[in-house]
């Protein structure tokens, strides 16, 4: 039977961009006896854990929860998978439901969706929201939580002014190992270049040159095909092989090895920071870019160490060189991953969503960062993100926008 909750509920917003808090961290570590009180009884969390979790239960046990039928989460984009788990939660009719930074990886329409969803719920349902940027918070939230000594206190929600954060790296562009200086202008071309998969049209006639020292913005809807037109590039998939596709100048499928091309390419993705999550220092992390490892394994030359210390402080974080990798906050870690794409100083990176997920201080440092690479001129930047960082300087856009005949691409 459905229970009817009518009556005018509080709803509460938590701050962690100051703490690596997890959502494991708040139910394990905070008192939630006041909200079971005032709330009720059942509760569930919307997070990426617990979409993991129905996602690890159809790659491991083929069992669908989220899903009907043949219909595959695993299939899904980012922003379908989480309005699936929202539906599926909103089907169990909980008291309470704690969400997680719910907005990250998703484009501006599912954002939408999400927040005309959230505030319809909110007149049956307590939502607690956990945020990193105050931009985020849903407008009908006025009550703050702070986490002290494992317990919630309430608090007035603080409405922060969006100011302009300055956050200056020092030191000289740190020289490189590797020359390229015989690689082409043209570094990436694809010429009408269509792709669809088990005769779904995923992209359509794609037209896109990237030209050494150029910086973009690949965006698009969740689902659009961005994924796919990086893997094209990095050699990661095979569909760019028979179409008139080039990779520095040289047409896909002609005899270049996978190698050869990721030689050329570095490459950054936010889920690399729990892939080298381990005990290895910063300056061993970095290092290890020049062997293409996960970790340092080999000993490293002087003229390498000397390289990776210039690029710790070229970042102005020279003082965490001992410090272990595991032991760093979320922007530092991506600068140092971005660091180690780039020891190579190869001439085109890519760089997946690196300023998600982070508040907007940590943000401001990897902007920071890749502001400084592009002022160098030594490498194209291709960034995708749903998010505008209006502090990052990129020079062009090119948006992918969803037709029935697959995704077209928009240069401006």
């Amino acid at each position: 039977m459905t229970k009817f909750k009518t009556r005018t509920r509080t709803h509460y917003a938590l701050d962690v961009s100051q703490t690596n808090v997890s959502i494991k961290d708040v139910i394990k570590l905070a008192s939630l006896d006041w909200l079971i009180k005032e709330a009720g009884e059942t509760g569930l969390i919307f997070s990426e854990s617990t979409l993991n979790y129905y996602l690890d239960e159809e790659y491991r046990h083929s069992k669908r929860i989220l899903t009907e039928g043949n219909d595959s989460l695993l299939t899904k984009s980012t922003g379908e998978r989480k309005k699936l788990l929202l539906d599926y939660q909103l089907k169990q009719n909980p008291d309470f439901l704690i969400l997680d930074n719910p907005f990250d990886a998703l484009d501006v329409d599912k954002v939408k969706w999400f927040k005309e969803k959230l505030e319809q719920l909110s007149k049956t349902t307590t939502l607690i929201q956990l945020y990193k940027r105050s931009e985020d918070v849903l407008p009908f939230i006025t009550e703050g939580l702070l986490l002290k000594k494992g317990k919630f206190e309430k608090t007035q929600l603080a409405k922060r002014k969006i100011e302009k954060l300055e956050i200056t790296q020092v030191g000289d562009f740190p020289q490189s190992l590797h020359d390229y200086s015989d690689v082409s202008q043209s570094l990436v071309r694809f010429e009408k270049v269509s792709v669809d998969f088990d005769d779904k049209p995923i992209l359509k006639d794609i037209t896109w040159e990237v030209k050494k020292g150029e910086s973009w913005h690949l965006k698009g809807p969740n689902g659009a095909g961005k994924t796919t037109l990086l893997s094209m590039i990095s050699g990661d998939s095979t569909k760019g092989y028979g179409k008139n596709l080039y990779i520095f100048d040289r047409k896909k499928g002609t005899g270049e090895s996978v190698w050869e091309i990721k030689q050329k390419i570095g490459f950054f993705t936010t889920q690399m920071t729990e892939r080298f999550d381990g005990l290895h220092t910063l300056l061993e992390m970095i290092i290890s870019g020049f062997y293409d490892s996960v970790g340092l394994y080999k000993k490293p030359t002087t003229l390498e160490i000397k390289i990776a210390e210039d690029w710790l402080s070229f970042m102005n974080i020279e003082f965490f060189k001992e410090i272990r990798f595991r032991d760093l906050d979320e922007a530092h870690k991506r600068m140092v991953l971005i660091a180690r794409a780039m020891i190579k100083q190869p001439p085109l990176l890519i760089l997946d969503e690196p300023t998600g997920s982070l508040d907007r201080a940590g943000a401001a440092r990897v902007v920071e960062l890749l502001n400084k690479i592009m002022q160098s001129g030594k490498t194209a930047i291709i960034f995708v993100s749903h998010r505008v960082e209006a502090q990052l300087n990129l020079s062009r856009t090119i948006e992918l926008i969803k037709t029935a005949s697959g995704s077209r691409g928009f240069i401006s």
